[in-house]
């Protein structure tokens, strides 16, 4: 229970500011999409290594401001509740992206340690001259405690 609070609480920290009720997203063709993970997917790979490797300068990297303010206070957490559960990042898959706005979603099945298929949601800001992380979410049964 304590660690649903806890998820619910980081997924809660790192929305985006003025989300409220947002227009249903575009998903980009295949193309589309494999063409913006290329992009992206460096920063993807670090993002979910520095995580791992528990590296908050890493972590942080290629977060937009807002983004690197919310989580900087909040990494122990994270570390120790995503790490912790479902141990260190192996590998990651694009699985499609959404368009809404400014920013684009890039969903990838993931492969941790200690479980094969969590679903990692990374939201990338196109307000910038180079996309900035401004999202991060992640989601597995071994997460929602099942």
């Amino acid at each position: 229970m304590k660690q649903r609070k806890l998820l619910a609480v980081l997924a809660a920290a790192l929305l985006l500011a003025g989300c409220g009720t947002a227009p249903q997203p575009q998903i980009l063709s295949e193309a589309e999409a494999k063409a913006f993970a290329e992009q992206v997917d460096g920063k993807t790979a670090n993002i979910l290594t520095a995580l791992s490797n528990h590296d908050l300068a890493g972590y942080t990297r290629d977060m937009d401001a807002q983004m690197k303010q919310a989580s900087e206070p909040r990494f122990e957490e994270s570390f120790q509740v995503i790490i912790g559960t479902i141990g260190k990042y192996v590998s990651h898959q694009m699985v499609r992206v959404e368009v809404n706005g400014q920013y684009r979603a890039a969903v990838y099945d993931a492969r941790f340690e200690k479980e094969e298929h969590v679903t990692v949601r990374v939201v990338y800001s196109l307000a910038e001259s180079e996309p900035k992380i401004s999202g991060l979410w992640f989601d597995s049964p071994k997460l929602r405690g099942q």
